[in-house]
C-alpha cells in the first residue's frame, strides 16, 4: 500500500467519524490508532488530512478513486466502520 492510498483511507476515516456532526474522543483515539498502523516507519500528517477534511479541501470521489485495489477498498471500508464504532 503506498502513502496516496493511506492518506486516503485515513481521509475516508475522518470523514466517516465527522458524519454525525459529534466530536468523540473515542473516534480520535481510534483515527490516531488507525494512522500509527498505517504509517508503520513512516509518518503520517494527520493534523493536514484533519484540514483537509474538515475545510473541505477534499471530497469522497478524490479520497476513494485513490484507493486503487479491491483489497484496499475494503480495509479502507473496515477502517470507517471502526472509527464509527469507537
Amino acid at each position: 500500500m503506498n502513502e496516496h492510498e493511506q492518506q486516503a483511507i485515513l481521509t475516508l476515516s475522518l470523514m466517516a467519524a465527522f458524519a454525525d456532526g459529534g466530536k468523540a474522543d473515542s473516534e480520535r483515539a481510534e483515527i490516531k490508532r488507525i494512522a500509527d498502523a498505517l504509517a508503520g516507519d513512516g509518518a503520517i500528517n494527520l493534523a493536514a488530512l484533519y484540514q483537509d477534511v474538515l475545510l473541505k479541501r477534499v471530497s469522497l470521489p478524490v479520497a476513494a478513486a485513490a484507493l486503487k485495489s479491491p483489497e484496499v477498498r475494503q480495509l479502507a471500508f473496515e477502517m470507517a466502520v471502526c472509527v464509527c464504532d469507537a
